[in-house]
């Protein structure tokens, strides 16, 4: 943790006294019933959601196993009613995380309700999602596909699935046009489950949208469980940073409705974490046994795996192997050796891990240089993609040419260059013990997506669950939680853009219907007061 003053500590500063979530005082009934409300009232937006999603959510081509619209005039009309009824459910959804922020210490007071009871919202929150349609994304369908490409024996590095397939297979009709032609950029866990998940439901829609989203819920609780182990360890609130990772509107909506990979990285990398932290502790006081070893073998793996669902997830093998390194620093092993010896423990847990996983999918080692796919898309919410389309529009006014592609090269590789110097810094000053390893972590991620060439409203969480579970000013909270309410609604439920009749006919009426709903609660609370039964 910082230093008192240094930069490392300007996100993180403990609040006295507290023990990281163990001793909650006991709520109130009113505060307990408060909390139910908003519990309940957040699981009927995702209720709302998953009935919209039968609708408004990204639907296959051919094949749909889910709702089936007339065609005409009522299609459209039913398409926006839809839309517009997957937005009041984000709003109900959003609006019950902000109201529950006091109840869980989010405001830096103690907690009135624990962790268990966030991780039960988690499930009374996603249950409704689980049977609707892919929502915000259709991304799923270019999971099925090169699940479907694996299981045949083919290489998914070699060329997009409509190549590969051919236009005619319906799982390649219905993936999205930016990876019809583009090789997987995912890496041989996410693609050997994908594989899988093709073999039990021999390619069929639903199962494999069901599955693929069992999976992602499976990841995000061992994901909550390694949060609230890591704030404990960090001194943080256990009840806020579930709070602000595990029930954030977006690690609901995109993780578990748009059934992001993301949700198996995360699961991997804070379980991973807390397991080395969890081995490094006895290596420091020298009471390592048999066990810590294979503890830390056990983190090395996992953190690996999540390197092998995206590239990124391979990051924290660095900070724990920091952690590592001051492990052995401080038994009196120079600076040197120290770094050498962890750099050697984790380098070769590293590659034992991607090589079993490699050879056992059947994938090869194609993952290393064949995923590329994503660095074709333009993302306004890249900053480095916006300076080079930026300035290839200032050259084409100053009659140079579009010379965009060229500037994006150099845009985007000095921003990932500054993202790697960052975590360089992050490294050392974990090794030096000037920054907690899970918020050099949080900090180094957090710049790397501000950096990265492509960023979708979710890539954040990659930085925003360790963060969680080590930051703990108030200002943070505050932009995070604005952040992500904000951008729980910029993705329509399709994950395609409409004609902007129809997205002002969506988001209008989907405004509308809300601010009745909110007026009626108000004036139901109001009546409820006056009769004493507040």
């Amino acid at each position: 943790m910082g230093r008192p003053g240094s930069r490392s500590s300007e996100l993180h500063n403990p609040s006295p006294g507290f023990d990281g979530g163990s001793s909650i005082p006991q709520p109130s009934y009113r505060e307990r019933d408060r909390f139910f409300i908003l519990r309940w009232l957040g699981a009927l937006g995702a209720c709302l959601i998953a009935l919209g999603g039968l609708g408004a959510g990204a639907l296959p081509v051919v094949d749909n196993p889910w709702f089936a619209f007339p065609f005409g005039a009522t299609m459209s009309r039913m398409m926006l009613a839809s839309n517009a009824i997957v937005l009041i459910g984000v709003g109900m959804l959003v609006a019950s995380w902000l109201l529950m922020a006091p109840f869980v210490g989010a405001g830096g007071h103690a907690p009135r309700i624990g962790a268990p009871a966030l991780q039960r919202t988690f499930v009374a929150w996603v249950l409704p999602l689980m049977l609707t349609a892919p929502l915000f994304t259709q991304d799923i369908y270019s999971y099925l596909a090169n699940g479907a490409i694996v299981r045949m024996g083919l290489d998914p590095y070699a060329a997009g699935p409509v190549e590969i397939l051919g236009v005619d297979h319906p799982l390649a009709r219905s993936v999205p046009f930016i990876w019809a032609h583009s090789p997987s950029p995912y890496g041989p866990v996410a693609l050997g489950i994908a594989a899988l998940i093709s073999i039990v439901t021999a390619d069929a829609v639903f199962w494999g949208v069901f599955l693929h989203r069992v999976l992602s819920v499976a990841g995000l609780l061992a994901a909550s469980w390694g949060l609230r182990a890591l704030a404990q360890r960090c001194g943080v609130n256990a009840a806020a940073a579930l709070w602000l990772g595990l029930l954030n509107p977006l690690t609901i909506l995109h993780l578990v409705g748009g059934i992001h990979n993301e949700a198996l990285l995360v699961g991997f990398v804070l379980v991973g974490l807390e397991l080395g932290l969890r081995a490094v502790d006895p290596i420091r006081t020298g009471d390592a046994t048999f066990r810590t070893w294979i503890i830390l073998i056990a983190s090395g793996a996992l953190l690996s795996c999540a390197g092998l669902v995206k590239v990124t997830g391979f990051i924290p093998l660095g900070f724990i192997g920091m952690a590592l390194a001051r492990s052995f620093h401080l038994r009196g092993v120079s600076t040197v050796r120290s770094i050498a010896r962890a750099v050697a423990v984790q380098t070769l847990i590293f590659l034992a891990t991607i090589t079993l996983v490699s050879l056992g999918t059947g994938i090869g080692f194609g993952w290393v240089t064949g995923q590329g796919g994503a660095a074709s898309i333009r993302s306004w919410l890249s900053l480095t993609t916006d300076i080079g389309v930026i300035s290839g529009f200032i050259g084409m006014l100053l009659g140079l040419g579009d010379q965009t592609e060229a500037i994006l090269v150099i845009t985007r590789g000095a921003g990932l260059a500054v993202a790697a110097a960052f975590a360089v810094r992050m490294l050392w000053a974990t090794f030096k013990g000037t920054i907690h390893p899970v918020g050099g972590l949080g900090v180094s991620m957090l710049v790397l997506v501000i950096l990265f060439p492509v960023v979708h409203p979710w890539y954040p969480l990659w930085a925003i669950l360790p963060l969680a579970a080590w930051a703990n000013r108030f200002f943070f909270r505050v932009i995070v939680a604005s952040y992500s309410a904000v951008f729980s609604f910029l993705v329509l439920p399709r994950g395609l853009a409409l004609p902007p009749f129809a997205v002002v006919t969506i988001y209008g009426s989907a405004a509308v219907a809300f601010a009745a709903l909110v007026l009626v609660a108000w004036l139901g609370f109001r009546y409820w007061r006056g009769r004493g039964l507040d």
